[in-house]
C-alpha cells in the first residue's frame, strides 16, 4: 500500500464519525412524561372539569367526588379537637392552683400528681384529636384528582354520577401527558458516542422546525443485533408550545 492510499484511509476513518454527525440520526417523538390517575378512596363523581385534548395546568383540579360526608367528618373531627384542647387549657389552670396549694403545705404530693397525670392524659387527647382532624384533611385531598404538571388529557373513564371504586380490579382512570416537553428517541452507533455525548449541543428538527436540546442521554447497554455492531438508545429532550403527536418523524443532529 502506498502513502497516498494509506492518506486516504486515515482521512476517511477520521471522517466518518464527523459525517454520521454532520448527516444527523433519524428517531421519532415521544411525550416526556405521561401518568395515569385514579382515586384512592371510594365515592361518587360529583364534577369532571376537563375532557380529552384539554391542556390543564398543574395544581388543577381535574376531576372530583362528592365530599360531604368528609367535610362532615372533618368538620366533627376539627370541634372535637378544640373540645381536647380547652381541656387541656382549663387542667394547666387546675394545675397552677394545686401547685400553689402544694407550695403552702396544702396539698399532699400525690394529690398533686394525680392532677399531672390528668394533664398529660388531656394532653394525649388532644394530640389524638389533632391527627383525626390531620386525616380527615388527607381524605377530602383524596376526594380531587389534580393534575401533577402541566398537561395535555389523552384519555379519561370518568363522567358525572359515578361510582368510583378505588379497590376494583378495573379502576377508573384519566390519562396525562406533559405538555410542552418532548422526546427525540433514536439509535446510535458506537463510533459516534464522542460526538453525541452528554452535554453536546443537539438540535431536534421536526419538519421544518428546528429545537434547541434541554438535555439527552445516552443509554449504557448496548442494543445488540444479529451480525451488527452494538448501538445505544440516544434521547434527546425539547420544548414546544406547539402539540407535536407520538410517532412524528424527526432528526437529531448538531447546529
Amino acid at each position: 500500500m502506498n502513502i497516498n492510499s494509506r492518506i486516504v484511509i486515515t482521512v476517511a476513518s477520521m471522517l466518518l464519525p464527523l459525517g454520521v454527525f454532520a448527516q444527523g440520526l433519524e428517531g421519532t417523538v415521544d411525550w416526556n412524561r405521561r401518568v395515569s390517575l385514579g382515586f384512592g378512596i371510594s365515592g361518587q363523581v360529583r364534577t369532571v372539569n376537563v375532557e380529552v385534548g384539554d391542556t390543564t395546568s398543574a395544581g388543577s383540579v381535574l376531576v372530583e367526588l362528592d365530599t360531604t360526608l368528609l367535610e362532615i367528618a372533618l368538620s366533627r373531627a376539627s370541634n372535637n379537637a378544640d373540645i381536647r384542647q380547652s381541656a387541656v387549657e382549663e387542667q394547666m389552670a387546675v394545675l397552677a392552683r394545686e401547685r400553689t396549694l402544694y407550695d403552702e403545705g396544702s396539698l399532699s404530693g400525690v394529690a398533686l400528681e394525680q392532677v399531672e397525670l390528668e394533664l398529660v392524659r388531656r394532653e394525649f387527647a388532644a394530640n389524638d384529636a389533632e391527627l383525626d382532624v390531620k386525616q380527615a384533611q388527607y381524605l377530602l385531598q383524596l376526594a380531587r384528582l389534580r393534575a401533577p404538571f402541566d398537561a395535555w388529557v389523552v384519555g379519561s373513564d370518568f363522567t358525572v354520577g359515578q361510582f368510583v371504586n378505588h379497590e376494583s380490579d378495573e379502576q377508573l382512570m384519566m390519562l396525562l401527558v406533559e405538555k410542552g416537553r418532548y422526546r427525540a428517541n433514536t439509535i446510535i452507533g458506537s463510533e459516534a458516542l464522542a460526538s453525541y455525548s452528554q452535554g453536546a449541543s443537539l438540535q431536534v428538527l421536526v419538519g421544518d422546525k428546528t429545537y434547541a436540546a434541554v438535555s439527552s442521554r445516552i443509554g449504557l447497554e448496548p442494543i445488540i443485533e444479529a451480525g451488527q455492531a452494538p448501538q445505544y438508545a440516544l434521547t434527546v429532550e425539547f420544548v414546544s408550545d406547539e402539540l407535536i403527536r407520538p410517532g412524528t418523524s424527526c432528526t437529531v443532529s448538531a447546529p
